[in-house]
């Protein structure tokens, strides 16, 4: 086991490119000075920005039990520093290294819905809608007061503290990578590219106004902004959750490929 300080040579190394798509937030990770990395060099990279976020572990298939305990032993450690700490991982790998850490220290954990990982290597939508796409600017900070609103209540079933939508708000209006879908003079849409690493990058916040939907704007900003990835020489990801019908629909129907799935679990 060896603590990193620059772990992006391990994952170069280690990981095949369809395994950096899926893990593409170590390449985040990795902007933290501060960043908690593990490694054996061969057959697990484990990521953490600080004990209170997600910690994204990548194993290697057919790994050795003495490695797989050499794992629990990290995750075990980082626990210790946060009791609902929530853990990143490949279900069919890290859910018996769960099990036993949940029989040993008498705690539970439970499972979110999987997360599927795309990319796209060329923009085929079809699917026309009327409007175009535009940059955010400091005039659009009340609609993505409410857009971020919706997001969070879609995505968590809950309300936003109080500031967090207004200072989502404040950071992001304005910012080159903060896109908007106008139709008639009216915003009905965002995406934005959240991350950049050398060879990708990440679109994420994705959201349309909730009495516009089904008009086919989503898709539109996504491919356009999918495209201007694709213009930089970057290949395209995303995150998204197993269950989200609609969005995975519009993800395939622009081109999207699915690379697989990971699977978030939380300490109770």
């Amino acid at each position: 086991m060896k603590r990193l300080n620059n772990a992006l040579p391990t994952i170069n190394k280690l990981m095949s490119e369809n395994e950096k798509i899926l893990f593409n937030l170590f390449y985040l990770i990795s902007d933290s000075e501060d960043a908690f990395w593990v490694t054996d060099e061969e057959f697990y990279i484990i990521g953490q920005t600080n004990e209170r976020l997600a910690m994204w572990i990548w194993i290697k298939e057919n790994t050795s039990e003495d490695v797989l305990t050499d794992i629990e032993g990290v995750i075990e450690e980082r626990l210790d520093l946060n009791p609902k700490l929530n853990v990143i991982a490949d279900e069919a790998i890290i859910r018996p290294i769960l099990n036993r850490i949940s029989e040993r220290k008498k705690v539970s954990y439970n499972s979110m819905i999987p997360m599927v990982i795309y990319r796209c290597d060329k923009v085929t939508n079809a699917k026309k809608a009327s409007g175009h796409m535009i940059l955010s600017n400091a005039k659009h900070k009340e609609i993505l007061e409410k857009f971020i609103v919706g997001m969070v209540w879609d995505l968590e079933k809950r309300p936003m503290y109080e500031g967090e939508s207004e200072g989502f708000a404040n950071d992001v209006a304005g910012s080159p990578d903060l896109y908007l879908w106008e139709d008639n003079r009216q915003v009905v849409s965002m995406a934005m590219i959240v991350h950049r690493a050398e060879k990708f990058a990440r679109i994420n916040t994705v959201y349309t106004d909730s009495l516009q939907r089904g008009k086919g704007y989503a898709g539109m900003l996504v491919a356009e902004v999918t495209q201007k990835i694709l213009d930089e020489g970057r290949i395209p990801m995303l995150y998204t959750e197993q269950d989200n019908v609609c969005s995975n629909a519009t993800y395939r129907r622009i081109g999207y490929m699915v690379c697989g799935e990971l699977t978030q679990f939380q300490f109770d």
